[in-house]
């Protein structure tokens, strides 16, 4: 199944700013519960007694459908590149949601972003490729133990670290796991084409099924470490698409334009996209109150101290 670019790119994108906005709806959650080890499933449990997890949970969950569709319909290539364009609905959100006004570093961070990314997606011009191309079975099973492993190694290097290098670390772990989510998803979109009990009978479908919720925990622990969603998220976004792009060639088929024009143009609208990326996590480092001393609950407040002095729950 096929549809106009314009299709994708537009579903992709109403996909990429419900996801961003779920992020910020979600931290705010995160910093009003106690702190949590990486991958310790009671902060989930903590957070379902939080109504903006709820939100951002539900926001989540209709992204994440919007991106399925868009991954059947169009070059993965294509959707998980337009996905990044969230880090523009997550600056928006955070002003919306946490009362934070985006300075003039983070709007100008927008537009390189934003301008960023269409360069890329013009200059390249990624076309799908043969229907019904994928990934085999024993290609999946090695791309799902292989990224379990990264993502296990990742998770147990962030547990020893504090703040920023473990935020980080988390955030590298959730852009894989998301990454490798989204080639199951596309597999599964595939799969559904042919009749909707077809998935059953794939590893695809139950990959996704364990790797996408363990991420979202993962993406979870970040958000709560990290305090500013805004770098978290970017971080993510970056490795996310760099997954996509690889699979997109290597086991889907698409093509992407690579004349000397067409990279010339694409290296500097990545460069863009970078330099606008940095500028908003600048931006929000510079301005952003710790949001726990912000909302004023105490439960984050003695997490953050927790943190700061080593301490452990």
């Amino acid at each position: 199944m096929g549809a106009a670019p314009w299709a994708v790119t537009a579903t992709a994108v109403t996909a990429a700013a419900l996801l961003g906005s779920a992020s910020v709806a979600q931290q705010r959650a995160t910093l009003s519960v106690p702190t949590f080890a990486a991958g310790d499933p009671r902060l989930v449990v903590a957070l379902m007694r939080r109504p903006w997890w709820w939100a951002g949970t539900m926001a989540s969950l209709g992204g994440l459908a919007l991106q399925v569709l868009a991954l059947s319909l169009g070059p993965m290539i294509l959707v998980q590149s337009t996905m990044t364009s969230s880090i523009v609905s997550t600056t928006i959100a955070e002003w919306a949601i946490m009362r934070r006004r985006p300075p003039v570093r983070a709007c100008a961070g927008m537009l390189l972003t934003t301008a960023g990314l269409v360069g890329v997606l013009l200059a390249l011009s990624p076309t799908p490729g043969p229907v019904g191309a994928g990934p085999s079975t024993t290609s999946t099973l090695v791309l799902a133990g292989t990224c379990a492993a990264t993502i296990a190694a990742v998770t147990a290097w962030a547990r020893r670290r504090h703040g920023t290098a473990e935020a980080l670390g988390l955030a590298v772990g959730t852009g894989l796991g998301y990454g490798v989510t989204a080639i199951e998803l596309k597999s599964v979109g595939t799969q559904l084409a042919l009749g909707w009990f077809v998935p059953l009978a794939h590893t695809a479908f139950y990959i996704a099924l364990v790797l996408g919720p363990f991420s979202i925990l993962l993406s979870q622990n970040a958000l709560q470490q990290g305090r500013l969603v805004t770098a978290v998220v970017s971080l993510i976004l970056i490795v996310d698409p760099l997954v996509g792009l690889a699979a997109g060639t290597i086991w889907f088929g698409e093509r992407v334009s690579v004349t000397a024009w067409s990279l010339t143009v694409a290296t500097i609208s990545g460069t863009a996209m970078i330099v606008g990326i940095a500028a908003i996590q600048s931006a929000a480092s510079r301005t952003a109150r710790p949001e726990a001393d912000r909302l004023g609950h105490e439960p984050a407040r003695t997490a953050i101290r927790r943190r700061r002095t080593g301490s452990v729950l």
